[in-house]
């Protein structure tokens, strides 16, 4: 089983603006990432320098959720959003990268 962490409260702040059905939904998602070893394909996808998207689809949404993997059995949540475009938004896989840098300068400072 894995743990999964969020990386201060960027993932909890995107999930206080969902209905709670929404919200259920990516919970019952994110529950396979933390116990399943292998994940179907249309799950998870790479996206560069160590960084994954989580991608959850609830009737007419599509919401991605950012995490990288800290050691073998940790995954971070670093942030999520309601995808409203066919190309991943490049301003939301930067913020991802910035806030993967910055959790680990915060880790390594402790």
């Amino acid at each position: 089983m894995r743990k999964i962490i969020a990386f201060k409260s960027y993932f909890f702040d995107f999930i206080k603006s969902l209905s709670k059905a929404e919200t259920d939904k990516i919970m019952r998602a994110l529950d396979l990432l933390k116990t399943e070893n292998r994940i179907p394909a249309h799950y998870i996808k790479y996206i560069r320098d160590g960084l994954y998207e989580f991608r959850v689809t609830f009737i007419n949404n599509e919401f991605r959720i950012f995490f990288i993997y800290d050691g073998n059995v940790v995954v971070v949540l670093i942030n999520a959003f309601r995808k409203k475009t066919q190309k991943l938004p490049s301003n939301e896989i930067e913020k991802a990268l910035r806030l993967k840098q910055e959790y680990y300068e915060t880790k390594r400072d402790k």
